[in-house]
């Protein structure tokens, strides 16, 4: 209000001074100011104060909270199941691995009868009796042949083997390592060089026994041994041999003793054989 009265004011005082004389001619006349008393008091109201009003803060720009953005669900697409008029492809089956297939455990064979045991070593002593000097095979004594035998001192005679199966060296060698070790076998051929031989026209000849058997031996009781750790694949034949004494004059002879024989029989791959053997007889 103040400002409006002094603006109303310098207002008055120069519309005053603007009429009269010339300015440049005459000297502008010293007027008084009216004076305040003869003009109306006014009397200033003050404006009501405004109201304030609450000016809305605008916030920071680091103060706006930032919206989140959640995405729209989409739509996964439902597969659609094309109809194929083509035949179905077989599935192709796979091959089995090429991984070896566990072999199976074999089952252990079931121990040897005594009785068996026992039967073997009778063939066995007996055949061993033809390079030993007491025992013999089956012969045709009339088909001969004579060959000249050093290590006999000159002309042997041999007769014609007639024992089925064994019409030659060969044949003679493999009954023998069905009875004996390889060992053995090859021993008894090699020491019985000049008791068997091929004959010129074929077949099988032998010298046959020389000596006979051992008169100071007698009755001899046979039993088969087993180890006590269980193993079925050894066993061994005990002979306990009767020693004899004649005494001169005696019809008949006297036991002094006896002797004990052990002959081991084992599986040696696929068969039975012994594996040490020596005359009793």
């Amino acid at each position: 209000m103040k400002k409006i009265l002094a603006l109303l004011t310098a207002a008055l005082v120069i519309g005053l001074s603007g009429c009269g004389e010339n300015p440049e001619t005459a000297t502008p006349p010293v007027t008084e100011p009216p004076a305040l008393s003869s003009a109306p008091a006014v009397t200033a109201k003050p404006d009501p104060a405004p109201t304030p009003t609450a000016t809305p803060v605008t916030p920071l720009e680091t103060e706006r909270p930032t919206p989140t953005i959640i995405p729209a669900p989409v739509a996964t697409p439902k597969p659609t199941q094309s109809v194929s008029t083509r035949p179905p492809v077989p599935t192709p089956t796979p091959e089995p691995s090429a991984e070896p297939s566990p072999e199976p455990t074999p089952s252990p064979e079931p121990r040897l009868d005594d009785e068996t045991v026992l039967a073997a070593y009778r063939e066995a002593a007996e055949v061993f009796g033809w390079f030993a000097g007491y025992r013999e095979p089956e012969l045709d004594i009339a088909d001969q042949i004579t060959i000249l035998a050093e290590e006999r001192g000159g002309e042997v005679t041999l007769y014609r083997v007639t024992s089925p199966g064994l019409n030659s060296m060969d044949e003679l060698r493999a009954y023998l390592k069905t009875l004996f070790s390889d060992e053995i076998v090859d021993a008894l051929l090699k020491n019985g060089s000049a008791m068997f031989a091929d004959g010129p026209e074929g077949g099988l000849y032998t010298s046959g026994s020389g000596r006979g058997s051992d008169i100071t031996k007698g009755g001899v009781v046979l039993s088969v041994l087993w180890p006590s750790e269980g193993n079925d694949a050894l066993c061994a034949v005990q002979a306990e041999a009767e020693l004899l004494d004649w005494p001169e004059g005696a019809a008949e002879p006297v036991v002094t003793g006896t002797q004990l024989y052990e002959f081991p029989y084992q599986k040696v791959g696929d068969k039975w054989v012994f594996t040490q053997f020596v005359s009793i007889f």
